[in-house]
């Protein structure tokens, strides 16, 4: 009889991990937008640094949606794409640059 018994705070330990990450989620995806948007102006100007910035948010949007299923490593992509964005595009890439990062650090350092 007790095998049929569902282990209710099992399961509410999974929903609140899920529910716990939608910050990082959301911040990495709203950077990574910001980035792709700075790349797409630094094309105008610049195209090899344009698609490198963009080449790097799209990294971060992986990142961000990597973080739901191991925060720990989708937290480095995004600390990782943050600093490759800067550096593509410094001044253009600055609120992704912001975003991505904010997203990784919370992401590694979120229990």
């Amino acid at each position: 009889m007790g095998e049929n018994v569902v282990n209710e705070t099992n399961l509410t330990d999974l929903t609140e991990n899920k529910r716990s990450r939608t910050i990082e989620l959301a911040l990495g995806i709203v950077g990574g937008i910001f980035g792709l948007f700075g790349g797409v102006f630094a094309l105008l100007f610049i195209p090899e640094l344009g698609f490198s910035a963009i080449l790097a948010s799209v990294v971060g949007i992986i990142g961000a949606i990597y973080v739901t299923r191991n925060p720990k490593r989708g937290g480095l992509i995004l600390i990782i794409s943050s600093v490759w964005l800067l550096i593509s595009i410094s001044f253009f890439g600055v609120l992704g640059f912001i975003l991505l990062l904010i997203a990784g650090l919370v992401a590694i350092f979120r229990k």
